[in-house]
């Protein structure tokens, strides 16, 4: 119930299997092209226990939480997969969990592939900080991914 004021309640956890057919719609909806296999999601799980995040919002009728997105993502700074639901877009979940994880791991640089028509990724990628850094041809089958990357930025050197 609310009292006027925002009482939103968001949260980042680890991925539970729970979490599944949740995570299949929102992969669906995100990469309508090469979604992720249901089995792909539980070995990603398994590989990556400590850094498949949920990020966890209130549902529609704020009744209920509901998933917004997810992050996956190895500990040596490789994305391997970053999805918001498409009604949650541009509230900053993506960048919330891209800046949770800079903050509990010192990455050298964070790295991930990106359909070349994915125009959407691609903006918010560059507007988090990242820049393409490479192509790999037919990485998609029939399409390349471009490599976008995300370099902390280095110490001040002068007084």
């Amino acid at each position: 119930m609310g009292n006027g004021g925002e009482s939103r309640q968001i949260m980042i956890r680890h991925f539970l299997l729970s979490d599944l057919d949740r995570i299949l719609e929102i992969e669906e909806l995100a990469f309508p092209k090469s979604p992720y296999h249901e089995s792909t999601f539980l070995y990603l799980s398994w590989l990556y226990p400590d850094t498949f995040w949920i990020y966890v919002g209130p549902a529609r009728d704020r009744q209920e939480e509901e998933i917004w997105g997810y992050l996956i993502f190895s500990k040596e700074g490789h994305l391997v997969s970053l999805a918001v639901h498409p009604r949650y877009r541009r509230r900053g979940v993506g960048r919330d969990l891209i800046t949770k994880a800079i903050g509990m791991f010192s990455f050298k640089n964070i790295s991930a592939e990106v359909r070349r028509s994915n125009l959407g990724a691609l903006a918010f990628y560059q507007k988090t900080g990242f820049q393409m850094v490479g192509v790999i041809q037919n990485y998609y089958g029939n399409e390349d991914a471009l490599i976008v990357q995300w370099t902390p930025p280095s110490p001040s050197n002068g007084l």
